[in-house]
């Protein structure tokens, strides 16, 4: 009885003391519940917590006049710069800015970000390759190819000739006269056929003695006068014999009575060995037919004139020179002709030359604005691309886990820059391309005309 007792305080022992470690066994199992419970709700309720909605940056683009409708990588392209782009590059700040983005972004939201910190200013290239005018037009003025034919003149060749008495004196193995006459004669054969002649004898009558110089004085005579007709020139020039005194100032004046009312131009050809001798004045006689209504030209031919008698029939001369141009024969008419087509000629090389230089200068400048644009672009959309790629490449290894966003950022950025460098390279090119073809066709014109009018006015000079 007694054994059975003590057993039984034991087993009440042993069965209180499981019953206590029951109790807190339970205790700590339900605890860690409730802290399993707890961390769990503030997994949900951090998973549940809103994300902050991400804010684009503001985008401002260029506005310019294009011919045509723009495609969307050219209004991409209008995009204002980056706050970082061209010279604002500065990799620190660059490094602070990227520190501020969240981590919790798209792809596409993440290349905003990088345009917005990084895009270049391509507006004023775009421009220039979205009105490039490619032709080469070069307008140099024509050669005026009129030529004012002039009207068949017709011309009067007078011969006054000194009939005074020291045109008897030797003149080497001749007389004066004689070399005069000879003189005359063959002037005279070399007249267009057109013309007419007229030949005057003064100072024939009388002798050189005081007593025949008024006689003398007021002679003068028309021996010819009409088309030159070789047998009876020659006649009428063996009558004219030395005599008495020299009375140019009257022959001067008498001449007029020679020329044809239907006279165009008037050459006088004095012929005399002296001065004036019979107190006339030559010098305003001469002027005098100079200035008359048919163009005149008094020339003096001298033979042995000493010093005072050379200068006053140089004053003769000069009183009643002047220099003109006349067509009298078909022949004439040939000649001028001719070298109205080889100034014709001389315009058309030169206006050839000029518009090949003038053409090549053109084209060379737009060659260079085809170029200069195309680099420039070109250059721009490599260094944003690469500052974009650095960027990217700091930010992967800021977001290092596996499978972040930013990881795909890197293809999207270079297909960004690719598409630009393209279209600078495609555009570039094409200006390029066009302003060679529009040159060289304006080139090869201006060659082939100018060398077909030349070709035609050595034709024409030949005929």
């Amino acid at each position: 009885m007694k054994k059975f007792w003590i057993g039984l305080f034991f087993a009440s022992i042993f069965l209180g003391g499981c019953s206590s470690d029951e109790k807190d066994d339970n205790k700590q199992v339900s605890s860690k519940n409730q802290i399993e419970e707890v961390e769990e709700n503030e997994e949900v309720a951090q998973v549940t917590q809103p994300v902050e909605e991400y804010i684009p940056k503001e985008v401002n683009y260029f506005d310019i006049k294009a011919p045509d409708q723009l495609t969307d990588l050219e209004k991409e392209m209008l995009r204002h710069p980056g706050i970082f782009s061209g010279e604002q590059y500065d990799e620190a700040k660059v490094n602070e800015a990227l520190d501020q983005l969240p981590d919790n972004l798209t792809p596409e939201q993440y290349l905003e970000e990088l345009k917005y910190l990084f895009a270049e200013d391509y507006h004023e290239e775009l421009e220039t390759l979205l009105h490039f005018d490619s032709s080469v037009k070069v307008n140099i003025d024509r050669p005026d190819e009129s030529i004012d034919t002039p009207k068949l003149k017709k011309a009067h060749f007078a011969i006054l000739i000194d009939a005074s008495g020291s045109m008897k004196a030797m003149s080497g193995n001749k007389t004066r006269m004689e070399a005069a006459k000879e003189a005359v004669q063959e002037f005279a054969e070399q007249i267009p056929e057109e013309a007419t002649i007229s030949m005057r004898v003064y100072g024939h009558k009388g002798s050189g003695g005081e007593a025949d110089k008024k006689l003398s004085c007021s002679s003068t005579e028309s021996l010819y006068n009409g088309t030159f007709d070789n047998s009876k020139f020659q006649k009428s020039l063996q009558k004219v014999q030395p005599a008495g005194w020299t009375p140019i100032g009257l022959v001067l004046e008498k001449v007029k009575e020679d020329i044809p009312k239907d006279a165009d131009d008037v050459v006088v050809y004095v012929v005399s060995d002296g001065i004036e001798t019979c107190g006339g004045d030559p010098v305003k006689a001469a002027k005098a037919l100079a200035t008359d209504e048919i163009e005149t030209v008094v020339n003096i031919i001298g033979f042995d004139v000493d010093n005072e008698g050379q200068k006053l029939l140089k004053e003769v001369a000069s009183a009643g020179n002047g220099e003109f141009t006349y067509v009298s024969s078909e022949r004439d008419l040939k000649e001028y002709m001719k070298v109205q087509y080889e100034e014709i000629k001389m315009a058309w090389i030169k206006w050839k030359n000029e518009g090949k230089l003038e053409t090549v200068k053109v084209k060379q400048e737009k060659e260079q604005l085809a170029v200069k644009t195309k680099l420039s672009l070109e250059q721009k959309a490599v260094r944003e691309k690469q500052r974009m790629e650095s960027a990217q490449n700091y930010l992967k290894k800021r977001f290092s886990e596996i499978g972040h966003p930013i990881s795909e950022v890197y293809s999207m950025v270079v297909e960004y820059g690719s598409s630009k460098y393209t279209y600078a390279v495609e555009n570039g090119a094409k200006a390029y391309l066009e302003t060679v073809e529009s040159g060289s066709k304006q080139f090869q014109e201006y060659e082939e005309e100018g060398s077909k009018k030349i070709e035609e006015m050595d034709e024409k000079k030949n005929e």
